[in-house]
């Protein structure tokens, strides 16, 4: 989830992977909908809340026009939408929070938005050190819920976004390092299948599908409720360091010397972004200590960079992560690359994003903006994974770096000029790392561009393993065909990348 915590090819491929009307008559659905899940739960074109509702998303490239929003408040009813949907053949999308950019993966046009509001539902079980949390609740809500009982779980570092969308991304969270990600934290996914009929998939019942999940995206099924570990921590210290812009290459000397140590404190977390086309904002440095110490050595690299603010303080995990805002722009675009990191790289990233000619076109652009994140990913998140089951992501077991690009605009005539330069920027840097050998092929989804092949990223083992799974459990292809959007299934060979 790409820029969130601070302030915080051509378009003409754009149709043909996401199809923006359908030959389906999606409208015919709505009344049979009404009556089976009851008026109150359908909303269609003409009701005063369908405006706000069909642009709940937070960014403006997500804005659709659904023939309806269908906001079910049970399972049942969830069951008997997606049971009418698929025996119609009518096309539909799922949303959580609807936080991704991307402009299908959480909207539609002329067809059916599945609205999981109404699943917000946070429960404690401290007997089993769980917690069970509604797939379309935020954060925010669940944090403050777990904060009654000191305790929290591996979730979003932006309170605002959906659950659901996070955990299918596969979620990194300040726990991470020491806990690993958020989908290697999920206990149990109760989900509705392509046919309608309610599942559940967990270490001893339905294993394949279990793993399939971590980072399956909206592939599989509808998940209502994630059963979530839970784990004891509340105060901290954190908060936002502050720098000027021309401190960039010492905060990535001080990246590289953070990551290198061997015995990196686990304890210790961090991203680093900066904004290159806003050098009044300059550099930030989001930080975190899981326990209630002030300056603690794991950060030592970076206390001797003179800083602009500090924000930093013993304060509660959730007050640390609600004191993180977004920049005011309506429209943007990410782009995820990852490597093994290196000083020499480091320094080549940062003449890249300060000098690179596309930075131009993104600032030609009516409030055209570029920020970068650096997010650093400790060994021991991929092995808690391994322990925990495995996933789909095929991730090395290197310290490696999860790089992101966030783009931020102001007009819908500029899309197709600031997504092509954000992904001429992406491709830079990723010439840069593989010259330098220590490219990596995973793509975080969370972060990842709406045209970026993210699950052919994950390796051979784990397209195999979801298309076996597809087969098992959505024979249809519901999920592949009916739910276009978002990061799909490969198509065609396996592994076109090189492992």
């Amino acid at each position: 989830m790409a820029l969130r915590l601070f302030l915080p090819l051509l378009f003409a491929s754009f149709c043909l992977a996401f199809p923006s009307t359908s030959t389906r008559n999606s409208t015919n659905i709505c009344p049979q909908l009404e009556v089976a899940l009851g008026n109150t739960s359908i909303i269609s074109a003409s009701e005063t809340n369908y405006p706000s509702l069909s642009t709940e998303n937070w960014s403006h490239t997500a804005w659709k026009k659904p023939s309806c929003i269908a906001r079910p408040s049970s399972t049942a009813g969830l069951q008997k939408a997606v049971r009418l949907l698929t025996r119609q053949n009518i096309l539909f999308a799922i949303r959580s929070g609807g936080h991704s950019p991307s402009p299908f993966a959480a909207n539609i046009d002329n067809g059916v938005l599945i609205d999981m509001s109404y699943f917000n539902h946070t429960q404690y079980f401290p007997h089993k050190n769980v917690a069970t949390v509604g797939a379309g609740g935020r954060w925010l809500g669940v944090y403050k819920e777990l904060d009654r009982y000191n305790v929290t779980v591996v979730g979003g570092r932006v309170v605002d976004v959906g659950v659901g969308g996070l955990i299918l991304g596969c979620g990194l969270s300040y726990l991470s390092d020491l806990y690993g990600l958020t989908c290697d934290n999920v206990v149990n996914f109760e989900m509705v299948l392509a046919n309608g009929s309610i599942t559940n998939a967990n270490a001893s019942h339905n294993q394949d599908l279990f793993k399939a999940m971590k980072g399956g995206a909206n592939n599989f099924g509808i998940v209502t409720t994630f059963t979530l570990k839970t784990y004891s921590i509340n105060q901290v210290w954190g908060g936002i360091k502050s720098y000027s812009l021309d401190q960039l290459p010492a905060l990535f000397t001080a990246m590289q010397e953070y990551q290198s140590n061997p015995k990196k404190d686990l304890y210790a977390n961090l991203m680093l972004q900066a904004f290159t086309t806003n050098a009044s904002v300059g550099a930030v440095l989001n930080m975190v200590y899981l326990k209630p110490v002030v300056n603690a050595s794991a950060f030592a690299p970076f206390y001797s960079i003179p800083t602009t603010g500090d924000t930093t303080k013993i304060q509660s995990l959730t007050q640390m992560m609600s004191g993180q805002r977004v920049p005011p722009l309506p429209r943007w675009d990410w782009f995820a690359t990852s490597f093994k990191p290196t000083a020499s790289l480091y320094q080549k990233i940062a003449d890249i994003v300060t000098k690179a000619p596309e930075l131009a076109a993104i600032q030609s652009t009516a409030g055209g903006s570029l920020a970068i994140g650096v997010q650093p990913i400790n060994t021991n998140l991929i092995q808690v994974g391994n322990n925990h089951g495995g996933n789909s992501l095929g991730l090395q077991n290197v310290n490696q770096t999860w790089f992101v690009l966030d783009a931020g605009w102001i007009q819908a005539d500029s899309d197709a000029m600031v997504h092509n330069a954000t992904r001429a920027l992406n491709a830079r840097i990723e010439d840069a790392s593989r010259a330098e050998g220590v490219y990596e092929p995973y793509q975080f989804m969370n972060d990842a561009s709406w045209d970026q092949d993210v699950i052919s990223h994950y390796g051979v083992e784990g397209q195999r393993n979801m298309r076996q799974v597809q087969k098992k459990y959505d024979p249809d292809m519901v999920f592949q065909k009916l739910v276009s959007g978002g990061w799909k299934l490969p198509k065609g060979n396996l592994g076109p990348y090189d492992y």
